[in-house]
């Protein structure tokens, strides 16, 4: 199903699409949920009106990283990066093929349980009824109550800086244990 780029998510009816229509757990690990290609424009925008923490990683021969933070972790998007001898997120091994490179694809991805939940409430999509796998159900309504409470203090400025050193599989997985509740 396709969400035209003239619509909302969820507009017309009680609720949206199906939760994992939009968001796609990702092989990077527990917690870490890709987010569909044509959702992206729409998801950077949401986050720009709650004027959230956020950070931006540049570093040469790395992907660029955009972070925002939100409540146990927060939404990354990588760009794509080219190595020298190589299509992009590869390397070349010397005297062989070309493998896979350990640094993230280009994409979108939601990272943590709560930060998954409150944008599938606040976008208006059916949830999953049972908890996903890793995660701890909070009682219904205290997602959004963090949420709304929040408030841009030095701590969170701190966890969109650590979510956009996530160049790699590696420090990706890292910093989505570090901030698990």
């Amino acid at each position: 199903m396709a969400i035209q780029p003239e619509t909302d998510i969820g507009d017309g009816g009680p609720s949206g699409p199906h939760w994992d229509q939009v968001f796609t757990p990702s092989d990077l690990g527990s917690g870490v949920f890709d987010v569909r290609w044509d959702l992206r424009p729409r998801l950077r925008r949401w986050l720009a009106r709650h004027d959230l923490p956020a950070a931006s990683g540049r570093e040469t021969h790395r992907p660029s990283i955009d972070a925002w933070a939100l409540l146990d972790g927060g939404v990354i998007a990588v760009s794509a990066v080219t190595l020298p001898g190589g299509p992009p997120a590869a390397h070349p091994s010397p005297g062989g093929p070309t493998l896979p490179s350990p640094l993230l694809t280009p994409g979108m991805r939601v990272i943590g349980h709560r930060a998954l939940r409150l944008l599938i409430t606040r976008l208006r999509l059916t949830g999953p009824a049972q908890a996903l796998r890793g995660e701890h159900l909070d009682v219904p309504g205290v997602v959004e109550d963090l949420f709304d409470a929040r408030q841009l203090d030095a701590a969170a400025v701190e966890q969109a800086e650590l979510l956009a050193t996530c160049t790699d599989r590696s420090t990706l997985r890292w910093v989505v244990t570090a901030l698990r509740p």
